[in-house]
C-alpha cells in the first residue's frame, strides 16, 4: 500500500496529468477517505522547477491523527473571530461537522457543538473545500458544509445557525435542492447582509444531459438579509469556472463584496478572474487577473487568495503552472478590477511553494504560503507596509514534519494570525509579526 501511495506522488511530481475524477478512484484504491487522496501533491499536474524528493513524511493530507471531536483531529480547520474576540473554528471529523470556540488563542477549545452527522457519502473537508463558520454582529453564528456522494464531485451545500452562543444549531438547510454546488464562501457587509458565492454545476449537468460539451462550473451568488436564515437571489452569473478550486472573497471599501476564482478561458486556460458583485446581486464587474495561460484539462485543487485594504486596493495571490509563468504570484488592482499590476513572483521554486493566502490589517499586508523541502513542510510569511509595493524577506513562521492543512489567515482587532492544523502538532494559532524582525518558527 505504501509503495502504491509513493508511486502516485512520484507520478504527480513528474508531471503526470491528473484527470478529472481520478483522485477519487485513487482514494478508494488506497482505502483512504477520498477527500484525503484528492488533495495530494502541490496542487498541480506538473512539477516544480526543482522537484523535491517524494515525501517520506507526507506534507499533504493523510489519515487523521485521531478520531476525537476536536480541531487537532481534523484534516482542515476554518477559523473566525467574533465581535467579543473569541475564536471559532469549524471542522469535520469522520462524518460529523463540529464547531468549537477558544478564548485563549487556540490553546484550548470548548466542548464541540455538532452541526450534523451524515449517514451516506462524504463531507468536503480537505484542502480547498472545508466546513465554515461565520460569526455575525448580533452574536449569531452561521455554519456551512458540503456533502456529496462518495466518488462523485456533485455536492450539496448546507447551512445552519446558532442563536445561543454556539451551544446548539438549527437543522441544516440545503442552499439549493438540485444541481450540485461546492466551494462556498461568505462575506458580511457593515449593514449585516451576508453575500454567498459558490461554484454551481447546474448548467453543466443540463448541458451534459443534452449531449453538449461544457467546461467547468457556473459561478453563483445569493444574499441573506435575515442573518442567514434564508438566501435570496440565488443565481449563476457566469459559467465556466474551474470546478475544483475554492473561491475567495473580501469586502471592498464601499461595502460591496468582491470574489476571485479560477476561470476556464478559451483553450481550457485556467487562469484567475476577480469581480465585484452589484448591490442587487445581478451583475459582476471585474476582469482577468493575469495571462498565465495555464492550459490544463485536470483539477488543480488550488484556488486563489484575496484581501482588500483600507484604501480599496484589491490584492490577489495565486498559484499557476502556466505557459507564461509558473509558481506563486501576487498582483493588485487599484481600479476595481479593471486592470491588475504586473504579476510579482514569490516563494522558493525549489520547495514546491503553494496555497498562498493574504490578509490586510491596520496598515499591514501579509501573504503566507506553504513549502515542502522533501522532509519538512513550512509556512513562509512576508509583510508589506506600503500597500504591496515592497515586501519583507520571507520568513518561516511554522513548520512540521508530518501531514498538514493548508494555511488560513484570520484577523482580530487589527492583528493577523496564521491558523494551521498539523498531524503532529495539532491546532496552532500563530500571531503574524507587526515587526517582521520578530518572526520565528513556532
Amino acid at each position: 500500500m505504501n509503495a502504491l501511495r509513493h508511486s502516485f506522488r512520484l507520478l504527480l511530481a513528474l508531471g503526470a496529468p491528473l484527470a478529472l475524477g481520478a483522485p477519487m478512484a485513487l482514494g478508494a484504491l488506497l482505502g483512504a477517505p477520498a477527500a484525503m487522496a484528492e488533495e495530494h501533491a502541490p496542487a498541480s499536474a506538473t512539477a516544480p522547477a526543482t522537484p523535491p524528493a517524494a515525501p517520506a513524511a507526507a506534507s499533504h493530507h493523510a489519515a487523521p491523527a485521531c478520531s476525537e471531536p476536536k480541531p487537532a483531529c481534523a484534516m482542515t480547520v476554518n477559523p473566525a473571530f467574533d465581535s467579543k474576540g473569541a475564536l471559532w473554528v469549524a471542522f469535520a471529523v469522520g462524518k460529523t461537522v463540529y464547531v468549537a470556540s477558544s478564548t485563549d488563542g487556540g490553546k484550548s477549545f470548548s466542548a464541540p457543538a455538532t452541526i450534523a452527522t451524515i449517514a451516506d457519502g462524504v463531507i468536503d473537508s480537505h484542502g480547498d473545500a472545508r466546513p465554515k463558520i461565520v460569526p455575525l454582529a448580533d452574536g449569531a453564528l452561521l455554519a456551512s458544509y458540503t456533502t456529496r456522494p462518495d466518488k462523485q464531485m456533485i455536492g450539496t451545500i448546507f447551512t445552519a445557525r446558532s442563536t445561543d452562543g454556539g451551544k446548539s444549531f438549527s437543522a441544516p438547510q440545503a442552499l439549493l435542492n438540485e444541481g450540485g454546488q461546492r466551494f462556498e464562501t461568505f462575506v458580511v457587509t457593515p449593514k449585516g447582509r451576508i453575500y454567498a458565492g459558490w461554484l454551481d454545476k447546474t448548467n453543466m449537468l443540463k448541458a451534459k444531459a443534452e449531449g453538449k460539451e461544457f467546461e467547468g462550473s457556473g459561478v453563483a451568488f445569493g444574499w441573506s438579509d435575515d442573518h442567514g436564515q434564508t438566501f435570496q437571489g440565488k443565481k449563476i452569473l457566469l459559467d465556466h469556472a474551474c470546478e475544483c478550486c475554492r473561491m475567495s472573497s473580501a469586502l471592498d471599501k464601499d461595502g460591496q463584496p468582491v470574489f476571485v476564482w479560477r476561470q476556464v478561458f478559451e483553450g481550457n486556460i485556467r487562469d484567475h478572474y476577480a469581480a465585484k458583485l452589484s448591490a442587487d446581486g445581478a451583475t459582476l464587474t471585474g476582469g482577468r487577473v493575469s495571462d498565465d495561460n495555464w492550459a490544463i484539462n485536470s483539477c488543480p485543487h488550488h484556488g486563489p487568495g484575496m484581501t482588500i485594504d483600507a484604501n480599496g486596493v484589491w490584492h490577489v495571490v495565486w498559484f499557476t503552472k502556466g505557459k507564461n509563468r509558473q509558481g506563486l504570484f501576487y498582483a493588485q488592482s487599484r481600479d476595481g478590477g479593471k486592470s491588475f499590476s504586473n504579476p510579482e513572483k514569490f516563494g522558493d521554486d525549489a520547495k514546491a511553494p503553494g496555497h498562498p493566502v493574504a490578509i490586510a490589517t491596520k496598515g499591514r499586508l501579509y501573504r503566507v504560503w506553504k513549502e515542502f523541502d522533501g522532509t519538512t513542510t513550512s509556512i513562509a510569511s512576508q509583510t508589506s507596509r506600503d500597500g504591496g509595493k515592497s515586501w519583507s524577506a520571507p520568513r518561516v513562521i511554522a513548520e512540521t514534519a508530518d501531514a498538514s492543512d493548508h494555511p488560513e489567515l484570520v484577523a482580530n482587532k487589527n492583528a493577523a494570525y496564521l491558523s494551521w492544523v498539523t498531524h503532529k502538532e495539532g491546532y496552532r494559532l500563530i500571531p503574524l509579526p507587526r515587526d517582521d524582525k520578530s518572526a520565528s518558527v513556532k
